[in-house]
Parts: C-alpha cells; sequence; structure tokens
C-alpha cells in the first residue's frame, strides 16, 4: 500500500483519506506546494479550491456540521491563519469538528530553494482561543500521532477545532517506509449517576409549569427524537435558539423562537430545563425559578451568541448536569415512573400547550396571509416563497439577523440536521458554510459524478454578503458545479446595527435620523450584476411573483449541480 508514497506529505495527506475524509477545503499558497503535490496524485482526497482563507475554513465548517464528523482546511502559512480567524471563530461557536491545517516556515528551512517565506512561530497564540487543541507538529515520528489525536478531539463532546501546524521542511521530507497507522476511537456518552437522574425526575414531577429551553442541541440530529419524545412524554413545553433544527415548529409542544441576545420572558414558569441554553454574561433568569442546566462544556462558551471566552452566566441556582444530552434523556424517560396522577396532570399540562401551540400557528398564518396578499416582499412572504418550493433533503442555512426568527418561522423544517446558522455574529461564515453543507448531503452522489442533488438554500443579508467574501464563495460553486442557491435581503443597510445608535448615551445618531454609519445605499449593491461575473445564473427581484418564478427555476437548477444568487431589493432600511 505505501510503496508509491514519496514524502512525509504524501503520507499525510494518504492517511487523511484512510481515516474516511474524502474532500480537503483550502486555498492555495506558496506553502502548500508540497501538500498539493500530495493531493495531486492521491486523487481520493477531493481539493475544494477557496479564493480566501476565511471561505476555506468556514466551508470546511458547514461540511463538518451537516456530516457529522472532521471536516479538513488546508491554509497557508501565519498570513492565511490570520485571514480565517474570523471563521475559526464561528466554527468554535457551532461546536463544528474540524481539523484545520496550516503550513508554516521556520527561519533557515526554505522551500526548496526559494528564499521568500512569510516566518512566523506565532500561528498557535493567535488561534488558541477558538481551537479546542493546537500543536506545532515537529517530527517525523510524532506526526502519525499528531494527526490521529486532532480527529479524536475534534469528534468528542463538545466538538470543536484541531489545528495543526505543517513544517515545510518535515513535508518536503523523504518517506522512510513506515507503516501507517490508523487508530480507531470509541468515545463512551456521559451520563450522570442515579442519584443526579432522580432528583431531576423529582424537579420535573413536582412542577406546575416546566419550559425546555434549547440552542445547539440539535446539532446532533440523533437527539432531536430524543427531545421530542421527552417533551411529549412529560408535557413540557419548548422554546428555541434555532441555530440547529432541535425541535419542529409544527409539533404541539413547540412555543416558538427564543431571542440570542435576551433572556426569554418565563413569566410563568417554575422550572427551567436548559437543554445547551445559556445566556450572556451580566443577565439572569428570576432568582424563583428551578434550573436544571443541561451541557456538554461546564464553562458554557459555545451555546449563547457571540459567546467568546466567558461563557454563560452563572447559573447560581441551578442544577448543573454536566453530560451528553440525548443518552441522557433517554436514561431518564427510561427511569422515570409516571403514576396516574402525575399523568393527569401532564395531560392537562399538554392540553394547554397545544392550545397555545394552535393560537401561535394561526397568528403567523395570518400574518404570512396578509402580507402575501399585499404584494410586498417581506420576511414573511419571503419564508413562504422558500418553503413552497421546499424538498425533503434540502438543507437550509440562515444568515440573516433582522428577519432570522420571520423566516424560520415559515420555512417548515421537520427534518433534523436540516437547518444552520451563525451563533457567532461574524459576518461572513454563512456563504461559506452552505456549499460545505451541500457537499456533504449530497456526497455520494458527487463523488460518483450524479447530478442528481438535494439543493441547498442560504438566505443572508447585504451587509453580511459584502463583508463575508461573497465572491470567493461565486467563484467556487461554479467551478465545482454546486447547488447551492444564495438569497440576499438587500435592503441598502447594516439594520441590525441601529439599535446601538438608539441606546447611545447622548442618542445624536438617533435623534437626527443619521444614517450614515450604517448606510449600504446609493450604490445600492448589485449582487445579482456580482454573480452574473461569474457566469452564476442570478436574479433580481422586487416583487412576490418575480422571487416566486426565481426560486422555482434555482431550485431546478440547483437539482442538476448549477448555483443561483436571488438579489431580493427590499426597501431601504429606514428606522
Amino acid at each position: 500500500m505505501a510503496q508509491d508514497i514519496k514524502t512525509l506529505a504524501q503520507l499525510l495527506i494518504r492517511s487523511l483519506k484512510l481515516y474516511g475524509n474524502n474532500f480537503i477545503f483550502g486555498t492555495t499558497g506558496a506553502g502548500m506546494a508540497e501538500l498539493q503535490d500530495a493531493i495531486s496524485v492521491e486523487k481520493d482526497l477531493k481539493w475544494i479550491q477557496a479564493l480566501h482563507e476565511f471561505t476555506a475554513v468556514s466551508s470546511a465548517e458547514g461540511y463538518a456540521l451537516a456530516k457529522n464528523k472532521t471536516g479538513i482546511a488546508l491554509i497557508d502559512r501565519i498570513v492565511g491563519t490570520q485571514n480565517s480567524i474570523g471563521a475559526l471563530y464561528s466554527s468554535y461557536l457551532n461546536m463544528a469538528p474540524m481539523l484545520v491545517l496550516s503550513s508554516r516556515d521556520i527561519a533557515g528551512t526554505h522551500l526548496l530553494k526559494d528564499p521568500t517565506s512569510h516566518y512566523s512561530s506565532k500561528h498557535l497564540q493567535i488561534i488558541e482561543p477558538w481551537v479546542k487543541w493546537s500543536n506545532n507538529s515537529q517530527s517525523e515520528k510524532m506526526l502519525d500521532e499528531d494527526l490521529s489525536k486532532a480527529i479524536f478531539i475534534s469528534q468528542i463532546e463538545p466538538k470543536g477545532i484541531s489545528f495543526i501546524t505543517l513544517r515545510h521542511d518535515l513535508m518536503q521530507r523523504a518517506y522512510n517506509g513506515s507503516k501507517i497507522k490508523i487508530k480507531k476511537f470509541y468515545y463512551s456518552k456521559k451520563i450522570p449517576d442515579e442519584d443526579t437522574i432522580n432528583i431531576i425526575i423529582g424537579k420535573i414531577l413536582s412542577s406546575n409549569h416546566p419550559e425546555m429551553l434549547i440552542s445547539h442541541a440539535g446539532r446532533n440530529p440523533e437527539y432531536v427524537d430524543t427531545m421530542i419524545k421527552f417533551s411529549e412524554m412529560l408535557g413540557i413545553k419548548v422554546r428555541e435558539r434555532r441555530y440547529f433544527m432541535s425541535f419542529p415548529l409544527e409539533n404541539s409542544m413547540h412555543l416558538g423562537f427564543s431571542a440570542r441576545m435576551k433572556p426569554p420572558d418565563t413569566r410563568n414558569d417554575d422550572l427551567l430545563l436548559l437543554l445547551e441554553f445559556g445566556i450572556l454574561p451580566g443577565n439572569a433568569f428570576r432568582d424563583d425559578i428551578d434550573i436544571i442546566d443541561f451541557s456538554t462544556d461546564f464553562v458554557r462558551r459555545r451555546d449563547i451568541y457571540s459567546g467568546g471566552d466567558y461563557g454563560s452566566s452563572n447559573l447560581f441556582n441551578s442544577m448543573d448536569v454536566i453530560s451528553d444530552l440525548g443518552p441522557t434523556l433517554k436514561f431518564i424517560m427510561k427511569k422515570i415512573k409516571l403514576e396516574s396522577k402525575d399523568r393527569e396532570i401532564i395531560g392537562d399540562r399538554k392540553e394547554k400547550i397545544m392550545e397555545k401551540h394552535e393560537k401561535m400557528i394561526q397568528e403567523i398564518d395570518g400574518e404570512t396571509e396578509s402580507d402575501m396578499k399585499s404584494g410586498r416582499l417581506t420576511a414573511a412572504s419571503i419564508g413562504y416563497t422558500i418553503n413552497k418550493y421546499w424538498k425533503p433533503g434540502m438543507s437550509f442555512v440562515n444568515g440573516s439577523i433582522t428577519s432570522n426568527t420571520r423566516i424560520n418561522q415559515r420555512v417548515r423544517l421537520n427534518e433534523p440536521g436540516s437547518y444552520f446558522s451563525n451563533p457567532s455574529g461574524h459576518l461572513g461564515s454563512p456563504v461559506g458554510m452552505a456549499y460545505g453543507i451541500f457537499l456533504a448531503k449530497n456526497e455520494e452522489n458527487y463523488l460518483k459524478g450524479i447530478r442528481d442533488y438535494k439543493p441547498t438554500v442560504c438566505v443572508t443579508g447585504d451587509g453580511d454578503s459584502i463583508f463575508g467574501n461573497l465572491t470567493s464563495v461565486l467563484w467556487s460553486v461554479k467551478h465545482y458545479h454546486l447547488g447551492v442557491i444564495y438569497i440576499i435581503l438587500n435592503n441598502g443597510s447594516w439594520a441590525v446595527e441601529w439599535p446601538y445608535f438608539e441606546n447611545t448615551s447622548q442618542r445624536y445618531v438617533a435623534n437626527m435620523h443619521d444614517r450614515e454609519f450604517i448606510d449600504l445605499d446609493e450604490p445600492r449593491i448589485n449582487f445579482a450584476t456580482i454573480a452574473s461575473g461569474f457566469n452564476v445564473k442570478s436574479y433580481s427581484v422586487e416583487t412576490i411573483d418575480e422571487l416566486d418564478k426565481s426560486m422555482n427555476l434555482a431550485v431546478i437548477d440547483a437539482e442538476k449541480g448549477e448555483p443561483s444568487l436571488i438579489d431580493i431589493k427590499l426597501e431601504k432600511y429606514n428606522p
């Protein structure tokens, strides 16, 4: 098997393939020549070229989340590492299992006879806050161990990023014939002891108004069905921050979406079950609410919006349960014994929750119907139109901010692993994530060249798009024939920033209605024209009918592997 391996770079690439990887997402740079040389002969590992390191890492992030396995990115030296920091932060907040490889120059070890290099030994200081494990790979002897450790660490809970720098002189070195050792991993799920489970059961059964709040729990799609059964068995209402499809909106226990940055209104609750749901530092729930706080991470840095390194507020009145959520909920359901009085209470609770759910759905549908009749392009009518052309197996990336919840209310997703978002608040991640997700969802057909695909839809704003390497993405999706539909909500503004001006101490900007600081108008960016420059089919729409026709055509093309961009010209945001 190893007779044809000439360099350690080739050994590394062969090993990645043997670990089950089919794609490596990256950019081209002078520091990566040995590795790309190896990829060119190890054809089973397909190279997906990006035009910027940020996009390379965010596409690997999307692949990792949608496949629920380690995604691989390759970036160029210290310059590429710095370019990718925002995408690393986004991946960290999404708990994406990834291995990011960065080439590295050491002074005096030039690439062959090339005297030009970016020397740096500072890679790890730059990225360390946002990765689980990092290492400068220093020797041939440790290469095998570094690789296996990095992949294993990325996959254990809480999942995250491993980052390895690869020395050029090491990658150039001739292969010495040592065997490739591929290690198999087994991760033992963490569940609480029986005493803890009994306390949890007691709290749930003694509660009158329990509620489940969910943020990241649906990142493991297999947990979704467990959460549904748990909620229905015990009559517990549910609200979620939709970063993943954690609970189907149409389920009768679902009572809507929680704001990303504010604690939800819990005025009627006496027990909260937080399922990977933290709140920003400085916030708190009411002191008289009992809390059971489920998480895989005791610091709680990754289940809140823009979580940073401090993590969730410390909930001193909480019962902290550090465990794997799905197995823990199953264990609770297995151990719980419901008496007739419990069943009666649960039945009453469920009946009231179902009434509230039905009323919520009626209100959402009523608002949608009104907007559709008016002919106006709104978050409601846009979401409704996307939903009209939705098919099983499709994936949705919602990178919008001001319209996020209202769109989510209309795109009725029921498949776990069909929805992804951006909890980091870092502009630019969703557009790259989208094509990584497309490859994950269509991997078998794509590798076989069968153009029968399940499209990915990515909705995002004009501010996010222009900030987020859209040109890099458009080239990649066209070059590789990836069936992604980009929908740009173009309102000529960074609208999400306006509330901060309303809350300044003097309110000068707000009182003068001075929009200069959030303005993206005059000229209004024409994203359809940008897309056409990459030979990507594009549509500029200003009415619901135009959106309807464009969406229909875009889905047909995406199923054949042809990307599209729909530029929705909205009224200029006028706070």
